[in-house]
């Protein structure tokens, strides 16, 4: 079938084309709301600016295909073959793609709000610029797997209140990205780049952050429990009222961080880099600083009961009024 043909039978009324061969047809601007292209086969096919909103593409190869800026709000995306397609501007509202392949996928600037994304194959994608906000990529035991993320641009992405839950983002470019309240529950973010990214209140608990690069990144109020931060880059952090609870931070680089009020029980800060880092009033019960690098930093009114500082650098840190490990409060 070719595009003509297509577009003549959908203006009479039909809407069922499922399995169709269209592959490398020139839909540019086409309308095809509603359309039934189930398993369809559109491998190169020009689609550029064309309304497919709640469209069935389930199944179908989209290999290679060219879908800038079109609409496919509420369409149905499940398995399909999405692998090299330029998404660039597109709206993908409400869609679902559980399941789908956009691997090396182009989506600058797509549209994903409140878009499926469970067990998606993202990995190589360019999301830089895109919008996610409340779309689903989380993990569902015996159900869907994490996404797959390895490697993807998601510079500067909005991802607010997304739900990453269990995925992989494994050196993942996440520059500058909002990840307000997101979900990145045990979510692998190992060796990814978070410079500069928004994380306020994001829900990081149980994630692998090893090797990371958090410089400059907000992590106010985030929720960091039994994470493993272990030789992440966290220069110039903001992690004021961050829950570490039980996290790994051996050999961070922590220097110039803020950490105020920021509760660090149980937390390994072992061999970490803590120089001129602000830790006013963070809790730090039972902590390990074994050879941790304190030097200079801001300890006023910390709670260091029950902690291993014995082997710490502390030369020129500020104690005043810190409560120290064998219970007693520092003039």
């Amino acid at each position: 079938m070719n595009a003509v043909e297509l577009l003549q039978r959908y203006g009479a009324g039909e809407i069922n084309f499922q399995g169709e061969n269209l592959s490398g047809a020139d839909l540019s601007g086409a309308d095809l709301i509603g359309a039934n292209l189930m398993g369809a086969d559109l491998r190169g096919t020009k689609l550029g600016f064309a309304y497919l909103n709640r469209v069935n593409l389930s199944k179908a190869n989209l290999t290679g295909a060219k879908l800038s800026g079109a609409n496919l709000s509420q369409a149905d995306l499940l398995n399909a073959n999405l692998r090299d397609t330029d998404l660039h501007g597109a709206i993908l509202y409400g869609a679902d793609l559980r399941g789908a392949d956009i691997t090396l996928a182009v989506l600058l600037d797509a549209n994903l709000i409140s878009a499926d994304l469970r067990s998606v194959n993202l990995s190589g994608a360019n999301l830089r610029g895109a919008c996610l906000r409340g779309a689903n990529l989380r993990y569902e035991k015996r159900c869907y797997e994490g996404a797959n993320l390895r490697g993807a641009d998601l510079r500067k992405a909005d991802l607010r209140g997304a739900n990453l839950s269990g995925a992989d983002l494994t050196k993942a470019d996440l520059r500058w990205a909002n990840l307000t309240e997101a979900n990145f529950r045990e979510v692998n973010l190992t060796a990814a780049n978070l410079t500069g990214a928004i994380l306020k209140g994001t829900f990081l608990t149980d994630s692998v952050m090893a090797e990371a690069n958090l410089g400059r990144a907000i992590l106010v109020d985030a929720r960091l429990e039994r994470a493993n931060l272990n030789e992440a880059t966290l220069i110039g952090i903001d992690l004021s009222g961050a829950n570490l609870t039980g996290a790994i931070l051996s050999k961070v680089k922590l220097s110039q961080a803020t950490l105020k009020r920021a509760r660090l029980n149980r937390a390994d800060l072992s061999r970490a880099d803590l120089r001129q880092s602000d830790l006013t009033e963070a809790t730090l019960i039972e902590a390990y600083l074994g050879r941790a690098d304190l030097r200079d930093a801001n300890l006023t009114e910390a709670n260091f009961v029950k902690a291993e500082l014995s082997s710490a650098n502390m030369t020129g840190a500020e104690l005043q009024g810190a409560t120290m490990p064998d219970g007693s409060t520092h003039d």
